[in-house]
């Protein structure tokens, strides 16, 4: 059954005969009636009868066009509030977060975002990494943002940007005056971590790194980590974005290692039929594709010998 030979029933019930409703409808009257005749197949009744002024359903009939006019009114509803929703007038999308969304390029595409969709709102979620996964599976939020090292747990997962890490000590501490830093320079320190080390990811991360450290996860805020970390108490690893707070008391400096940094992905329920949430994560990783053959393009332009 096909929505086109409901809306030509009606039509022709309406108008009282297919004269009348394929003019309206800019149609061939033989079309018009092949379809009433295919839906009347399909349905197993007769729907109209001819007669000599025109047509007049039949007892089935009008039945079926209380019926059909009912659905029809319903498909224009949702036909309209889907568009609406795709064509950035109304939508919510809730994003988590693992970590705090404070590089650049994340910043920028949010910014882009808003600026294109401003009715679109996004609301920030910032469950304990170890409910991240079950908030999507449940609904609370739509898409979330997390590390390379918790992808796996997800089904779907794009990359949106790389940060690299950064060593915060206290301007006091030994390794202050330092340039960049290695990993094996930070083996007999004592490593503070916030939200982000719970649940033993934390120890995870730094085990193929740093194998004898034990890092200590604080249950509190950026701030307040970093308030201890001046006041002389660890040091802390933060992501390079982190550095650009300048907080006094504080150096941030560079971890000097391939693999002193983390890949931010995007996932979501590849299940969703949101079009929104679509058109976010499409948006998000177009975007993304876009900056990095930007990236490419001018890596290549500025390798010597390359022609302009």
């Amino acid at each position: 059954m096909h929505m086109a030979e409901l809306r030509y029933f009606l039509a022709v019930v309406e108008a009282g005969s297919f004269g009348k409703a394929a003019h309206l409808l800019e149609l061939h009257v033989s079309t018009l009636s092949r379809a009433i005749s295919r839906l009347e197949d399909r349905l197993g009744v007769t729907l109209v009868e001819r007669t000599t002024t025109g047509i007049r359903p039949t007892a089935s009939g009008r039945v079926a066009a209380h019926h059909i006019r009912r659905v029809l009114n319903e498909a224009s509803a949702l036909s309209e509030i889907l568009g609406r929703r795709v064509t950035d007038e109304i939508g919510e999308i809730h994003l988590g977060f693992h970590l705090p969304p404070v590089n650049s390029v994340l910043s920028n595409l949010l910014l882009e975002w808003h600026r294109i969709y401003p009715s679109i709102l996004i609301t920030p979620h910032e469950p304990c990494e170890g409910t991240l996964l079950a908030a999507l599976v449940d609904r609370q939020i739509d898409v979330a943002l997390i590390p390379d090292f918790l992808a796996d747990h997800f089904e779907t997962a794009s990359p949106i940007y790389s940060e690299s890490l950064m060593a915060v000590l206290p301007e006091t501490h030994r390794l202050a005056e330092r340039v960049t830093l290695r990993w094996n320079d930070l083996e007999n320190e004592k490593i503070f971590l916030w939200a982000w080390g719970k649940n033993g990811i934390g120890q995870r991360f730094f085990s193929t790194r740093l194998p004898s450290a034990n890092p200590q996860i604080l249950d509190t805020g950026n701030l307040t980590m970093l308030a201890f970390i001046r006041a002389g108490y660890g040091i802390t690893i933060a992501m390079q974005a982190y550095s650009c707070l300048n907080f006094p008391g504080l150096k941030f400096i560079p971890i000097n290692e391939d693999n002193a940094s983390i890949t931010i992905n995007l996932v979501w329920r590849p299940a969703s039929e949101d079009p929104i949430v679509g058109k976010f994560v499409a948006f998000m990783r177009d975007r993304v594709k876009a900056h990095r053959q930007l990236v490419a393009s001018h890596v290549v332009a500025e390798t010597p010998g390359h022609p302009p």
